[in-house]
């Protein structure tokens, strides 16, 4: 794909870039924010490009993007443009040449895939050097007619000092200087820094746009293409994750029970049963334990925030902020009892031997009902 498709992606939040720019009232600073993996790297990258782009065209729906294939266009797809600078969280590092290597690893890993979601094992921080550096680099005069980008990636990860340093950016932007802040979690940000950058919402991308990108770039079947579609929630990023199989970590099979038990949880028909007997094997015992342990822990997860209100007390931190949302669905604590009974007995049937599809289906039909009952 080029960066000239992503109306396709984003339509609602393209369509106002595409306006500002055809009046020439692009903003100084921009604040993208939206679910992880729907596309606010790739939204970013492709403002940049349109700024720098040498000759804008009109997609099909006739919004103004750039052509992606110029050389500004393919060098900012490439990261590999000139004006174009970057803050990313990093784990804890211990030298200059360390925090180099680790940006050139995770940018490799965006150029790769613009959707990627991109995780740490370690605690991550977008570091003040790095905001220093970018402050001086922006110092330096250029050669050469373009606009520099500066891509800050997940924004709620900086540290209070490096969000002062960019409050003085923003404040006095460098001339032909376009500032890019994406965030997951706007309620993470300083509210001056909210008040002096325009906001744009990415949007989740819809199942059908989901499915084509995942097919066209030769993804597993179709069946599964769909079934993870639709799972995902409006994330390629997930998708890709669910999709790419068991890694090391187990982040994957994380991502397919997570959005199976959000699908339990949130779905007005118990769809999660068709998805359990579609994506657990019929003879594989280790895994659907290791499914129903997992919801376990998540129904702990929700019933601890819903009654304390602290972050801290999540034990899945890698789903925090979508535990959060859920959360007030286990405000009665019985509700998480009863669920947490359920799977009890689920998991003493399976070391029965019985049958997995019909123990699975059971004991989702009876955490919906129980859902449906207490909210």
């Amino acid at each position: 794909m080029t960066l000239s498709e992503i109306s396709r992606f984003q339509p609602r939040a393209w369509k106002i870039i595409s306006r500002s720019f055809e009046a020439d009232r692009m903003a100084g600073t921009y604040l993208l924010h939206g679910s992880v993996g729907t596309g606010r790297w790739l939204t970013a990258l492709a403002i940049g490009a349109l700024l720098n782009c040498e000759g804008v065209v009109k997609d099909d729906s006739g919004l103004r993007v750039p052509c992606g294939e110029c050389r500004h266009c393919r060098t900012i797809a490439d990261l590999n443009f000139e004006g174009l600078l970057f803050a990313v969280p990093l784990p804890p590092h211990k030298s200059v040449n360390e925090r180099l290597e680790l940006t050139t690893a995770f940018l490799a890993d965006k150029r790769d895939n613009p959707f990627k979601i991109m995780k740490s094992a370690s605690s991550v921080t977008i570091p003040i050097e790095v905001a220093r550096q970018i402050k001086k680099d922006l110092a330096r005069r250029v050669g050469g007619e373009f606009r520099r980008i500066v891509l800050f990636y997940d924004m709620e990860l900086m540290r209070q000092s490096s969000a002062d340093a960019l409050l003085k950016m923003i404040e006095e932007p460098p001339p032909d200087t376009t500032i890019i802040l994406t965030s997951s979690r706007l309620e993470a940000i300083l509210p001056t820094i909210l008040s002096r950058s325009q906001k744009i919402k990415i949007d989740r991308i819809p199942e059908q746009v989901t499915q084509s990108y995942l097919a066209a770039n030769g993804y597993a079947s179709e069946t599964r293409n769909r079934l993870y579609s639709r799972l995902s929630d409006g994330s390629i990023g997930l998708a890709l994750e669910m999709l790419n199989g068991v890694d090391d970590d187990g982040a994957s099979s994380r991502a397919v029970g997570f959005m199976l038990f959000k699908s339990l949880i949130s779905e007005s028909k118990p769809e999660t049963v068709s998805h359990l007997n579609d994506l657990i094997s019929s003879r594989n015992k280790g895994e659907a334990e290791t499914l129903l342990k997992f919801w376990q822990s998540l129904i702990r997860d929700c019933a601890a925030y819903a009654v304390t209100g602290d972050e801290s007390d999540i034990i899945n931190v890698d789903f925090s902020h979508e535990l959060i949302k859920v959360s007030p669905k286990f405000s009665e604590p019985a509700t998480a009892l009863s669920m947490a009974g359920e799977i009890k007995i689920t998991l003493a049937d399976l070391s029965l031997n019985v049958h997995i599809p019909g123990a699975l289906t059971r004991l989702a039909l009876k955490l919906k009902a129980n859902l449906d009952l207490r909210n």
